[in-house]
């Protein structure tokens, strides 16, 4: 009968797994439907902003650049270039290391050993790594008499919304893997103190030091490690007290001498992040305090913002009661089962976080959240119910017990049915793809790009070119810098906060600032151009179709007031299904709102506005029409196909080199060269050296 009930156990986790990949290729029909825009050159592209830093990190590894310790010249620049540091314990600058990267490592040498591309790896392989956290989950709580539990948990783990977003087609990240790592080391440490026999215990802590390891250079978080272990002696004082023996301090040796090469930073980490995000303490570091007058970039990221009591359920389980329920019996698992479950409680206390802190954490909370729905199962049918003299017969409270469990198996599945309708994409299209591809061709070795951050690690890796920032340094002044220089209406201040940034770079503001020089002054001799220099490598301004939506943010910072503490949003419109009806009555459809050139009128259901300027341009010439002192500005794009786009702006908007530059390509040549127009998709500008 136990391996008959085995098998069925099996058999429902092969269903979940296969679940799981569902979910995620069922979107590879939605890619090759769209292959012009996700694929290039038949190749997928990465559907997420951090997958470009892996990859190239693999290609830099595949190309022999990647040596551990060097410095990374494709990041910080010009700060990576004489090794800027602030203090001892602040660098301006980026490092190869092997802890957090070993995801790079795997794909590289299997895309070299295979001469399989890293795009095929990647479209393959993430969506399978993802589900395998569902194998140790079920393990674990069936050796805990919760078979359930575990197959319940590893269902919602794979299957929630959160989670599936950061495990989807094309997204190459440490997330994976980062649940099932921890599952896995804290099955080794149960098993190791659940056996008595001595091999049997020299074989789980050597596996569960092997995986540590693992873990660290996966995710290169020694605070996480270091909780892992303070659980594992815990629960050996808790087990013996002080009445250790020689074999006892041989296994936990084992365990932390192979560990000391990192773990030492875990306390001072945990500390930290303890502080942070439980009590919302603030440790800020020395560069923090020294840029603190700098608007603060991180409010406009959505991970990192809290999330209501039903958004973190529902990122978990469509159902609401459903999670809630699960939520319940977690804790009720946690209380009865607290001394062979103590090593993974921590983790379920980084899920609880979600409802305190960033969104980021939820995918922490889903495992939990199907464990306590297992778990009530079993305790209602193998504890309750016998306690009120009801199924007493062992066969049948078995029989009871799958018959239910397989039910509500079968229920989430059908309630998490929605994760069909989510689909990934690529965070750059194809046509920009090509159009980085061109960058590496059609500029020198030492170019560096100037743009907005999201693209920087795509730039590094389809460029090979430097960035200025990216996705893990974007929260320094030089984002403000450059955000300033798209807003401003003014060509030569926009050249000489290039020149600034390209020839000084963090060191250079703080260099000024610890000498006294508030921000705000720094800012405005930087536009007035006493520090004025030559720039002395190729720095290519480039914008990206993708920055049009996210404008407001870049207006935002680039207009902040250091006295009010407070910027200006300044939001592009682009309304979708517009057609002129006639010459110059323009009608769009999807804002209900049309647009009469004659007379300078924008109507909507709101009421009626003034235009102040109309500009229509075509590849060759820009044409403008003033109506009204006041108003907004409307500008009609011509591009491929005798198709056009049309934006609607506020004029202060209007008048900033991001849309004059972009949209409009109105440049004035004394600082800026056009090398690429590619409008909507990115328009390339190479910055003059020199000025007069």
């Amino acid at each position: 009968m136990k391996k008959i009930e085995l098998l069925y156990l099996c058999f429902l986790l092969i269903i979940i797994i296969f679940f799981g990949l569902y979910i995620r290729f069922d979107d590879t029909k939605l890619w090759k439907k769209n292959k012009k825009f996700f694929f290039y050159k038949d190749f997928p592209i990465y559907s997420e902003y951090d997958s470009y830093y892996f990859a190239r990190l693999s290609l830099d590894i595949k190309e022999g650049k990647f040596k551990i310790g060097s410095i990374d010249n494709y990041r910080c620049f010009p700060d990576n270039s004489f090794k800027a540091v602030l203090d001892e314990d602040v660098k301006f600058y980026s490092r190869y290391a092997i802890s957090g990267n070993l995801v790079s490592f795997i794909w590289a040498y299997l895309s070299k050993w295979f001469n399989i591309p890293l795009e095929k790896i990647t479209w393959y392989l993430v969506p399978i790594l993802a589900v395998l956290v569902a194998i140790p989950m079920f393990i674990y709580f069936k050796d805990l008499g919760y078979p359930y539990a575990g197959l319940i948990g590893g269902l919602i783990a794979i299957s929630a919304p959160m989670y599936l977003a950061r495990t989807n087609l094309m997204r190459l990240d440490h997330d994976i893997l980062n649940l099932a790592f921890p599952f896995l080391i804290t099955y080794t440490f149960y098993k190791f103190f659940e056996t008595s026999e001595r091999n049997r215990k020299y074989f789980w802590i050597l596996l569960s030091s092997l995986f540590l390891i693992l873990y660290q250079l996966w995710y290169g978080h020694p605070n996480l490690n270091f909780v892992l272990i303070s659980m594992f002696l815990f629960k050996y004082f808790w087990d013996k007290r002080l009445n250790w023996i020689k074999e006892d301090i041989i296994f936990v040796i084992l365990l932390i001498l192979p560990q000391i090469w990192y773990i030492y930073a875990g306390p001072i980490h945990l500390y930290k992040q303890v502080k942070t995000l439980v009590f919302n303490i603030k440790s800020p570091t020395s560069a923090d305090i020294l840029f603190k007058d700098f608007p603060n970039i991180f409010m406009s990221i959505s991970e990192l913002q809290k999330l209501s009591f039903k958004e973190v359920i529902r990122n978990v389980i469509f159902n609401l009661p459903l999670g809630i329920l699960g939520l319940i019996g977690c804790l009720i698992f946690f209380l009865f089962n607290l001394r062979n479950s103590i090593f993974i409680l921590p983790f379920f206390g980084i899920g609880l976080l979600s409802f305190f802190s960033g969104a980021r954490f939820v995918m922490y909370l889903a495992p939990f959240i199907g464990i306590g729905i297992g778990y009530l199962i079993h305790l209602f049918f193998n504890k309750i119910m016998p306690y009120l003299a009801l199924f007493k017969e062992g066969e049948k409270q078995k029989m009871i017990v799958h018959f239910i469990g397989t039910l509500i198996l079968i229920l989430t599945i059908w309630v998490q049915r929605p994760t069909l309708g989510f689909s990934s994409y690529p965070k750059v299209p194809s046509p920009l793809v090509k159009d980085m591809h061109y960058i590496e061709k059609h500029t020198p070795n030492n170019s560096v790009i100037w743009s907005w951050w999201d693209y920087g690690y795509a730039f590094q890796l389809y460029s090979r070119r430097a960035t200025f920032h990216d996705g893990g340094s974007q929260s320094t002044p030089k984002t403000y810098f450059i955000a300033r220089s798209f807003t401003t209406s003014n060509p030569k201040e926009a050249w000489y906060i290039t020149s600034f940034i390209s020839n000084f770079g963090l060191t250079g503001i703080a260099e000024k600032l610890k000498a006294g020089i508030s921000a705000k002054e720094v800012v405005e001799k930087v536009k007035k151009g006493e520090y004025f220099e030559k720039i002395k490598v190729p720095v290519y301004w480039i914008f990206t179709q993708d920055l049009i939506g996210k404008f407001a943010w870049i207006h935002y910072f680039g207009s902040y007031n250091f006295d009010t503490k407070k910027g200006k949003f300044g939001k592009i419109m682009t309304p979708s299904q517009c057609e002129f009806i006639t010459n110059n009555f323009l009608n769009c459809k999807n804002i209900k709102t049309s647009i009469d050139l004659n007379n300078g009128i924008i109507t909507t259901s709101h009421g009626l506005f003034p235009i102040n300027y109309f500009y229509f341009k075509t590849p060759n010439k820009l044409f403008q029409k003033r109506f009204f002192e006041r108003g907004y500005v409307v500008e009609v794009i011509k591009i491929k196909d005798n198709k056009g786009l049309v934006f609607i702006l506020d004029s202060d908007v209007a008048k900033t080199l991001f849309n004059q530059m972009f949209i409009l390509r109105n440049y004035d040549s004394k600082y800026f060269e056009l090398i690429l127009d590619d409008f909507p998709y990115m328009v390339v500008y190479k910055v003059k050296e020199n000025i007069k």
